[in-house]
């Protein structure tokens, strides 16, 4: 909604800003002014004055600046619609009325929330009755309680159309129900049926808690194990937070955010007190996500899996973050231990052990130079220039100038440092993987994507291309279709650059269209994504070796015969 500009001038007039800057600072009134602590920084002599008649506030100390709707955006950490609304109503004015597109808009979406919140209800129902037995049997072996459950408001879809006739009997009309992925239309093209079936159901909420769409884990064996609605006018994947409305309260008044892989763990982060937990629905992890914490947190911390998967998911979130990097507003990131989540980790050791882990996340900029360090041995002065001119080239992506310059002078510092060093050969961060040379995976995701979009966070965790150009052209791709699995394969092609294309060229030429039929696609996905585990497993089996070669513990012993185990399996069901 676009609020008129002199229906916010009635609501400064209305609320002077010392009033509202009052319910956080207190002030002492001097002359024309007042004057207190600034509430951006800490100091100890009051350099924060506020003025009524020029209507602004002004840091000398720290330059803040603003006036009563930037005051509560920024102390409240709220949005300007919610702070708007907020103020109007402290001021007793009554919002804008919008124009009659506005309202049928309006109107329509309210309709829309109904029908998620009576499938929302369905699911829960289901759950706490007869028919959810092994769903809650389920979430109790992942140590949930009832409470926990209902807090987030699981539920449970069964197998059928039981959701389908349950709207239908609540008079909602199918169209709306397909608009918002509830529904599919059967292959035969008679008639629909429930789009979620046997999963647990985790609602996805907006900041006000209303639910817009769903994300559902396979209960039984099944593709994909997770399941999120469709894109609607209700549901972004890419701009949504799960657990947001859970964990809004916590982050706003500590200035705290923990972002985390799954659904399962943030609700047993939040069953262990850290309610500042949310997590992107997937792996992707989105522009917009990274400003919606920042709304809200000025420094969230990312805590992925403590294994290659995680740590590539950690890269791919660096360099979202990297280019829009300003001023007071960054990243932070934890690693756990090898092969460990946040969920083992609270319920296989201690809540903390991993609040150690959170309060000794990294900075952007050590994460960053780990990342650039990735690999290499340092042992020629040619060697050292190549990392200087790659280092530069990466930094020269954020934006925002000041950013930019404090990260080229603490580069250059620590290229310095480094030059200095005697210690040449530099560790990686991620164990190298052996790679999965099989340029034609990329022609099957690019020729069909609806086939490969429910392996797309396999292939992300597992393969990797030893050719640098493949693997930046294959992460390009799995990035979009994180971000939109039903895209077409006409779509795909247009999202990437020409040379990106030029270089798929060859590729496609390779294999026509219509080649293979649907199974034997899927079959090759399969095969080229199990080569993969077995050679990420067989790498992760060697360096546990070289371990355990140099320290004989029963600790790193039991560890490699945990990986040995998972190889003679993973061959067993090739």
């Amino acid at each position: 909604m676009i609020v008129p500009s002199a229906f916010l001038d009635e609501i400064r007039e209305k609320l002077p800003l010392s009033t509202i800057v009052a319910r956080k600072v207190k002030l002492t009134h001097k002359g024309r002014e007042y004057t207190g602590l600034c509430p951006f920084h800490k100091e100890k002599t009051p350099s924060f004055t506020v003025n009524d008649d020029k209507g602004f506030y002004h840091c000398f100390g720290c330059g803040a600046h603003g006036d009563q709707i930037k005051f509560v955006m920024e102390t409240e950490k709220m949005p300007f619609m919610e702070v708007v609304e907020s103020l109007a109503q402290m001021a007793g004015l009554k919002m804008p009325t919008p124009d009659p597109k506005m309202v049928e808009q309006s109107e329509k979406k309210a309709v829309l929330l109904k029908i998620m919140e009576t499938a929302c209800r369905y699911f829960q129902t289901n759950l706490f009755s007869a028919i959810g037995n092994e769903a809650k049997k389920y979430l109790i072996g992942r140590g949930m309680s009832s409470e926990l459950a209902k807090r987030f408001r699981l539920g449970f879809a069964p197998a059928g159309s039981g959701l389908l006739a349950h709207l239908v009997a609540e008079k909602f009309s199918v169209k709306d129900m397909q608009a918002l992925g509830l529904i599919a239309p059967n292959k035969d093209g008679n008639g629909y049926h429930d789009y979620f079936y046997d999963r647990i159901m985790f609602p996805v909420m907006n900041r006000r808690g209303q639910v817009i769409g769903f994300s559902g884990r396979m209960l039984h064996k099944g593709e994909p194990k997770y399941l999120n609605s469709p894109e609607t006018d209700l549901f972004h994947k890419g701009d949504l937070l799960y657990g947001l409305p859970q964990a809004i309260e916590t982050v706003r008044k500590k200035n705290i955010a923990l972002v985390v892989e799954g659904n399962v763990d943030v609700i047993s982060l939040h069953g262990a007190g850290f309610t500042q937990a949310m997590a992107p629905l997937g792996t992707a992890f989105t522009e917009d996500q990274i400003k919606l914490l920042w709304s809200m947190c000025d420094e969230p911390v990312i805590c992925f899996d403590g294994d290659g998967a995680g740590q590539k998911a950690m890269v791919r979130a660096l360099n979202r973050a990297l280019p829009i990097l300003r001023p007071g507003k960054s990243l932070k990131f934890a690693y756990l231990p090898e092969g460990m989540d946040p969920d083992d980790m609270i319920r296989k050791q201690s809540t903390k052990l991993f609040q150690e882990e959170i309060d000794g996340a990294k900075p952007f900029i050590w994460a960053l130079w780990q990342m650039l360090l990735d690999g290499r041995t340092l042992d020629t002065p040619e060697r050292l220039a190549k990392l200087e001119k790659d280092a530069i080239e990466v930094v020269n992506k954020i934006e925002d100038a000041k950013v930019r310059n404090y990260y080229l002078k603490e580069i250059q510092k620590r290229l310095k440092n480094l030059g200095r060093s005697k210690k040449r050969v530099v560790s990686s961060l991620v164990p190298l993987l052996s790679p999965v040379d099989s340029p034609q995976l990329l022609a099957y995701i690019v020729m069909y994507p609806e086939l490969s979009a429910p392996f797309i966070e396999e292939m992300g965790h597992y393969v990797h291309f030893s050719n640098a150009e493949l693997q930046a052209l294959f992460d390009q791709i799995i990035g979009i279709l994180l971000d939109e699995s039903a895209i077409t394969s006409e779509q795909l092609l247009d999202m990437l650059s020409s040379e990106q294309r030029e270089l798929l060229n060859p590729i496609l030429q390779t294999m026509k269209k219509g080649q293979l039929n649907s199974e034997e696609v899927v079959a090759q996905i399969r095969t080229i994504i199990t080569t993969a585990k077995r050679n990420m497993l067989k790498a992760e089996i060697d360096m546990k070796t070289r371990d355990y070669l140099e320290n004989e513990s029963l600790e790193i012993k039991e560890e490699l015969m945990a990986l040995q185990e998972e190889m003679k399996e993973l061959m067993k069901n090739k």
